[in-house]
């Protein structure tokens, strides 16, 4: 732990090693972009700047954003190769960030124009929730490197690597101090009061607070200390070994001993601890550790060497601005003659102008369409009608003329400004110029290689945090080779099929990686490259008569090709592609897919030929037996309408005699009706009568019966 003294002493110690070629490097800056007659003397009225230097830097950034570099993850332990695919996922993810890319061109800028630039690696939380723990790794960009970024002054690795401390100076105005130091610490804004190294009592060299009271600086020390740890080796029953650290098995041991794992060797070894000050000239204001075990600095170099044990490094400016100012003198100097010299005028005498002076007069705001002079003196004598002789026009100097072709070809020589002229011919073939191209490259491939340093050492830190930050289950979006992007599950609990037990996947805490970077044209390039490769092939496929091939080669180059709403031919394409064999499925549905289409392929395409001839000859036959069936449907037709003639006779004579029936019913119906009436008629008589006759009796019995009485 270190307290405020400490860590202003190592800051100061770091600013006087490195002060001198940190004031070039800032000279070159301002000569770049600010005015490239700063600290020079000269008599000229006109100070003009004409920039070659510009095309000449701007080559080299292109050149370094055109060859991307490729970075690889190697785990060291072969049997945990499931982290390697995630972390390389992980890492384009965030270097494809808003904020990586203006990172990486700033400290590119700057190493380009003066010879080192850098950013720094930080942790952020992903949301304010609260509760909500889960972190994501971003960078930022170090502005103006060489004046606020202080390093170890006894490292002397390219990448910084064995560096103990880093000291970044960040720029605060007064309220924004205040605010920050509220922040940070919840005090209160107004009891903060702001203190300055540049005070009396101290005799520090940096004025961590200016002159002016207007700005105010804070730094970020990073400052990393060296402890001992043991690193253990673990055998489960079936030999596979995996290295552990103590500090990384404490959670995990009795899972380990569940799984049959054994310790059988032990090493101790040097770890890291980097902890984070963030100090005022008056005290620490905070201090925390961050994860992994390096400094999150990255610094980027142009051309970089020691001299007599001191760092010096420069970029495309140093050397080049003698030759930029000597051009800037002479062309300023030929400015000067023009405006200072007078225009050629004709020598004439005072009788020669006689009453016309004001015709003479005024200069540029002269707008007589001519003028005219006396042709007689006063006293009548004839005046020649041609001026005496003229005034001589101002000679620029052979000798200026000539430096300034020479100023050009110095500057080229020591910067070099893209395509020479003599190459730029329109009848070169492609591969001449691209060739031509590879050769003039060479002029930034000292920045390639030191930003191919720094993108790895870059990779290096991000893994070592990349343990710590996701070490917890959660959804995480990765980005693949091709832009696109995947969801991936960290921490994964899954169900091995061969042992019946949970394992965790997708699992980097206890993973260590070695990183590769190599440097490359970007993906888009690659991309136009592949598919003119691809046409060319497919063509050659053609020739041959290879269709399975051509079309393998078409269907490839379609999957490459930019536009609008194609997901669904690409989608097309690689299931033709896994359907041929000519690519492996990835998604349970691919895989479906797949087995389907072996169910439905014929193995020999012999049988598949026999078939389809067979196929033929039966269709044939099919054919004539339609023929034959038609005409015997024809004839049956042709019969049945014959018969149904016949029949449609005989029940027109059934229908005639069945008419004629009904009509004999219908009569002898209507007899028996005229009957059954008439009987019943004579039946409701007799029944009357029988009624009538047996009331009689009854009211005779009644008058009888009365009489008696």
């Amino acid at each position: 732990m270190l307290d405020h003294k400490d860590i202003k002493k190592l800051h100061d110690e770091a600013y006087i090693a490195g002060q001198t070629n940190r004031r070039k490097a800032s000279d070159d800056l301002v000569f770049a972009v600010i005015n490239q007659w700063d600290n020079l003397e000269s008599t000229l009225e006109f100070r003009g700047e004409f920039d070659l230097l510009k095309k000449n830097t701007r080559k080299i950034m292109g050149d370094l954003r055109s060859n991307e570099i490729q970075v690889n993850f190697s785990p060291v332990n072969e049997q945990r190769d499931d982290g390697a695919d995630l972390i390389d996922g992980l890492y384009r993810a965030s270097d494809r960030l808003n904020s990586s890319i203006e990172s990486y061109d700033n400290a590119t800028n700057e190493g380009v124009l003066c010879g080192i630039g850098g950013w720094e690696i930080y942790t952020e939380y992903k949301t304010n929730r609260a509760g909500d723990k889960r972190q994501t790794i971003k960078r930022r960009p170090i502005h103006e490197f060489n004046n606020n970024c202080f390093v170890d002054p006894n490292a002397v690795m390219l990448d910084k690597s064995d560096a103990e401390f880093f000291s970044i100076l960040i720029p605060y105005s007064f309220n924004g101090y205040k605010r920050m130091v509220s922040e940070l610490t919840g005090e209160d804004e107004e009891e903060i009061k702001p203190n300055s190294f540049n005070a009396p009592e101290h005799s520090f060299t940096f004025p961590w607070l200016n002159g002016s009271k207007e700005i105010i600086y804070v730094t970020r020390f990073y400052h990393r200390e060296k402890s001992k740890d043991k690193i253990y080796t673990w055998v489960d029953p079936e030999g596979n070994q995996l290295l552990l650290r103590k500090s990384e098995i404490l959670d995990i041991m009795d899972e380990l001993l569940d799984d049959g794992y054994k310790i059988t060797d032990e090493k101790e070894i040097d770890c890291y601890k980097v902890t984070l000050y963030i100090s005022s000239g008056e005290k620490v204001i905070k201090h925390y550790e961050i994860p992994g075990e390096n400094i999150p600095v990255i610094p980027f170099y142009g051309d970089r060497i020691f001299v007599e044990g001191v760092e010096t490094y420069e970029g495309t400016i140093r050397r080049a601005k003698d030759p930029q100012r000597l051009r800037n003198f002479f062309h300023s100097n030929i400015g000067d003659i023009v405006s200072k010299s007078m225009r050629p005028k004709p020598v004439l005498t005072a009788a020669e102008i006689g009453k016309y002076r004001h015709m003479w007069e005024g200069g540029s705001d002269n707008n007589f369409p001519y003028v005219l002079i006396e042709s007689e003196t006063p006293g009548g004598v004839p005046i020649p009608p041609n001026p005496i002789r003229q005034t001589p026009e101002q000679v620029i100097p052979r000798g200026l003329l000539e430096s300034i072709a020479l100023t050009r070809e110095a500057i080229n020589d020591v910067a070099g400004a893209g395509l020479p002229q003599d190459i730029t011919d329109t009848d070169l073939s492609g591969e001449a110029i691209s060739q031509l191209r590879n050769m003039l490259d060479e002029q930034s491939v000292v920045y390639q290689q030191n930003l191919k340093h720094a993108k790895r050492r870059d990779a290096e830190i991000y893994a070592g945090m990349a343990r710590r930050v996701y070490s917890e289950q959660q959804q995480i979006n990765i980005s693949l080779p091709d832009g696109t992007q995947k969801s991936m599950n960290l921490m994964d609990p899954i169900l091995d099929e061969e042992t019946g037990e949970i394992v965790v996947v997708n699992d980097l805490t206890a993973t260590e990686f070695e990183v590769f970077a190599d440097i490359g044209p970007s993906y888009s390039t690659k991309k136009e490259e592949t598919i003119k490769i691809l046409s060319e092939a497919e063509a050659r496929a053609m020739a041959a008569g290879d269709q399975a091939l051509a079309k393998a080669l078409l269907l490839e180059g379609l999957k490459l090709v930019d536009g609008v709403a194609l997901d669904d031919i690409r989608e097309y394409c690689t299931n033709q592609l896994i359907v041929m064999g000519f690519k492996q499925p990835e998604t349970p549905e691919q895989q479906q897919l797949l087995e389907q289409s072996q169910q439905n392929q014929q193995e020999d395409p012999q049988q598949v030929i026999a078939m389809l001839e067979k196929m033929k000859i039966q269709n044939e036959q099919d054919k004539i037996k339609i023929l034959a069936q038609k005409e015997q449907r024809e004839a049956a037709k042709d019969q049945a309408v014959v018969q149904q003639g016949q029949q449609s006779n005989v029940i027109d004579m059934f229908q005639a005699e069945t008419g004629r029936m009904a009509t004999m019913l219908d009569a002898q119906i209507a007899q028996q009706r005229v009957k059954l009436d008439s009987h019943d008629m004579v039946s409701r008589r007799m029944d009357t009568h029988t009624r009538a006759d047996q009331h009689r009796a009854s009211v005779n019995k009644i008058n009888t019966t009365i009489n008696q009485a």
